[in-house]
């Protein structure tokens, strides 16, 4: 099956890069909504409030695609075009953990504490120029802050899946540049 391109319009970069693919946008848009229907099902019958249900459940939908587009060819090299926009996208992710702390107030150590363990651990790794060894490194760090997760004792599991996923689409997904020969480029339509 070949990989033919599909041009993203420009307020999609962030997510799809400029160019994706359609098994990758399935693929993405398929894990959001799943994360976000579990998210959704498990706080339903909680005393959690509708307002809090809701940005819980757009924060899965964030979340859930964004661990796999983070590893796919278009969002990759999107954000591989600049270091000043990867350090926006990880410095803008403080909003999710603060969300969350909101949401669930009496978990605040550990959300901040994953939080800071795995914005830290991705600007280390943006720093780290091989490719070989920025995935090493980051499969080193997220071992470490899985660790750290169990340690913490959230209150309950979907809290606890949340901020894993979160570790895993910053730590992972996203610092390391997974694209390092001319074999995973798209191909374009001509």
């Amino acid at each position: 099956m070949k990989n033919k391109a599909i041009f993203v319009q420009k307020h999609l970069h962030q997510l799809f890069g400029r160019q994706t693919t359609l098994f990758d946008i399935l693929i993405i848009v398929g894990c959001s909504i799943a994360f976000a229907s579990l998210t959704l099902t498990l706080i339903f019958n909680t005393n959690l409030s509708v307002i809090k249900m809701i940005i819980h459940t757009i924060l899965a939908l964030d979340i859930g695609g964004g661990v796999v587009a983070n590893f796919t060819v278009g969002t990759n090299n999107y954000y591989a075009e600049s270091l000043n926009r990867k350090y926006f996208f990880i410095f803008f992710h403080l909003l999710q953990p603060s969300l969350l702390v909101w949401i669930y107030p009496a978990d605040w150590y550990a959300v901040a504490a994953v939080s800071l363990f795995t914005l830290i651990a991705s600007m280390i790794i943006l720093h780290v120029k091989t490719h070989n060894r920025q995935r090493v490194t980051a499969l080193s760090l997220l071992t470490l802050c899985m660790m750290l997760t169990i340690l913490l004792n959230f209150s309950g599991a979907l809290l606890y899946l949340t901020m894993l996923f979160y570790a895993i689409k910053l730590i992972l997904a996203f610092s390391v540049n997974w694209i390092s020969d001319s074999s995973n480029k798209i191909e374009s339509i001509n």
